[in-house]
């Protein structure tokens, strides 16, 4: 559990979501696929863990990849207390990945300086980087303004991502994905360490490589 430290404003984190739902759909990425090489402003990012090599003027999915496993996770803070528990796994799920040879970078929908607050205050360790227009989630499927979450979720009312962590490879194809349109669970840890533990290998993933932290 990550330890509250600070005067950051974490109000909008304490707030249960009531669920309703209709039969909208996005079409995200999904297992299978290869995520687009997307780029980076230099000034979104919040590098902490990242190869020699890392180009920050030219930053992408590539060279974070750096020929290593790569999770991708989305965040946001109008997730209300979904997202401190989604913020509060991949925390607890960090070292893992890292001691598995892989590496993860969470995608906030937020400003950059909103995000640096929300990196001091819960002492995040891993690399984020900034999506206050909700672009990168856009490109994912994760979001769009003809699809509002808050349409469908009672108790959001801002534009948001739905939920989705990602696997992917190191030649950036998804080997595993975790969507949660419905916002009923998070992700599941021992999975997407499986994952990690399967593509740091070259092996394919199955369930079988479910990783027991």
């Amino acid at each position: 559990m990550i330890k509250n430290k600070g005067k950051y404003d974490d109000a909008f984190w304490d707030t249960e979501i009531p669920i309703k739902r209709n039969n909208t759909k996005l079409f995200p990425l999904l297992t299978g696929s290869k995520v687009p090489d997307i780029s980076f402003k230099k000034e979104m990012g919040i590098w902490q863990k990242v190869s020699y090599r890392f180009n920050y003027t030219s930053a992408s999915i590539k060279t974070i990849i750096d020929n290593k496993p790569l999770v991708i996770s989305f965040l946001s803070g109008g997730w209300n207390n979904y997202g401190l528990k989604h913020l509060n796994l991949l925390s607890e799920a960090y070292q893992e990945i890292i001691a598995l040879g892989g590496n993860l970078l969470v995608i906030v929908q937020a400003s950059y300086s909103d995000m640096g607050e929300m990196v001091q205050y819960f002492r995040i360790p891993f690399n984020v980087i900034a999506d206050p227009q909700n672009e990168i989630s856009e490109k994912f499927g994760l979001f769009s303004k003809e699809i509002p979450v808050w349409n469908k979720v009672t108790g959001i009312s801002e534009e948001v991502p739905i939920p989705a962590t990602y696997v992917l490879n190191q030649y950036g194809h998804i080997i595993y994905h975790t969507i949660d349109e419905d916002f009923l669970h998070t992700f599941s840890a021992t999975k997407v360490l499986g994952a990690v533990f399967a593509a740091a290998n070259r092996v394919p993933y199955t369930a079988n490589y479910n990783y027991a932290a």
